[in-house]
């Protein structure tokens, strides 16, 4: 028989994934891997669904999205960057994650050259290499608190370079960039003619300043925002994702769309539009307790010396391992087995957090405080003892 794909099977498995399937095997365990909201959906927002539902929303729509929720997108956008953007400008997809592929599918040639950040969400560089692109890292160093430099990025520029990801709130890091640092990055997209892909799902989790979109700083259309529902009201299941581009854009991709998925879900999009448009008690609520776990997270750290940065959004941040010489994917499968704490390996994301491993700050405050507690113990017994297997 025939071999399958290639490029298909060459793509690595997500550790975030492999961590969190082995955990569902095992009880009791403290579940720090998962970058998914531990709130529920607001109660307004889960009868909008149900009310559409029975009122017999539950067929096909519009490739690009119902029109309401586009309506809504677009005055969402409009509030937070003053950009004028209309319904045309809004292209709405299955989850953020299936932005991000549309993006590629629209953009890339075979051989086109994308610029993803290290560390970075492995579905970036997964995505990319499926629709035949060549990632291209650039480094976020710990050292540079996990900002990009301009200085890095002129090094990677070749002809073929054709797409700058941006992320921020940063999966996985949790840092923000601020106006000044992506004024630089947008004059540096433009400056070598690249499209910019602004992947801001997180933006409405902000803890010490205002989220800065790149949208503000753009004079020529060539950027697109990834946002949606998912993280900011905890609609994970819910799968709606939009984008903001120019209409030339979302146009192309609205056709893209056809062959992949058809179509997003009805209900869930006319909710989704409910949510926007209406009360935000509740995301003030998650980013109040987020910030608050956040701040309990840091303070565990500072008691093992393991405080390294405050990261600035999301429900992430990365700890350093280094001490133990482990590997991070190894490391992470020894603390899931002898200590039962389940954490996203730094190598998943790209080789500058190998020593690192991810928290996800999106559980409770009992078990961030006794997982990261287990975990540094972990930490400071390895790097005494060294990395042979506890009696």
């Amino acid at each position: 028989m025939k071999p399958f794909s290639t490029t298909a099977l060459q793509i690595p498995r997500s550790g975030i994934r492999e961590i969190m399937a082995l955990a569902s095997e095992k009880e009791g365990v403290i579940h720090l891997e998962v970058g998914q909201p531990d709130f529920p959906t607001a109660p307004h927002i889960v009868e909008a669904a149900c009310r559409h539902v029975r009122n017999g929303q539950t067929k096909y729509v519009h490739n690009a999205g119902v029109i309401e929720l586009r309506e809504a997108a677009a005055r969402y956008f409009q509030r937070k960057t003053g950009v004028t953007t209309t319904s045309q400008n809004i292209l709405i997809t299955p989850g953020a994650v299936m932005s991000v592929a549309t993006a590629f599918m629209a953009l890339l040639d075979p051989g086109d050259e994308v610029l993803l950040p290290d560390p970075g969400w492995p579905n970036y560089a997964m995505g990319s290499s499926l629709l035949h692109g060549k990632a291209i890292t650039y480094n976020l160093r710990s050292e540079n608190q996990f900002l990009p430099t301009i200085d890095d990025m002129e090094a990677l520029i070749t002809p073929k370079t054709k797409l700058l990801l941006l992320c921020s709130p940063s999966n996985p890091t949790g840092q923000v960039y601020g106006p000044d640092l992506m004024r630089e990055l947008m004059a540096f997209a433009q400056r070598h003619d690249l499209y910019v892909l602004s992947d801001e799902i997180y933006g409405e989790i902000v803890f010490d300043q205002k989220h800065t979109s790149v949208l503000p700083y753009d004079t020529d259309e060539r950027t697109l925002i990834v946002s949606g529902m998912s993280k900011t009201y905890a609609m994970t299941g819910y799968r709606v994702g939009f984008t903001r581009a120019s209409v030339d854009y979302t146009q192309l991709a609205t056709k893209l769309q056809e062959p992949i998925v058809s179509c997003g879900v009805g209900f869930a999009q006319l909710a989704a539009a409910e949510g926007l448009e209406g009360p935000q008690d509740h995301v003030q609520e998650m980013r109040h307790a987020y910030k608050q776990r956040r701040d309990i997270a840091l303070k565990v750290l500072r008691e093992y010396n393991l405080y390294r940065y405050t990261p600035g959004g999301a429900f992430y941040l990365l700890v350093d391992i280094s001490s133990t010489g482990m590997d991070s994917r190894d490391f992470a499968l020894r603390l899931l087995e002898e200590q039962s704490v389940a954490v996203a390996p730094g190598n998943t994301f790209g080789q500058i957090c190998s020593n690192h491993i991810r928290i996800s700050i999106a559980s409770s405050k009992e078990n961030i405080r006794e997982g990261l507690h287990r975990t540094c113990k972990m930490i400071q017994e390895i790097a005494r003892n060294g990395p042979g297997r506890s009696e």
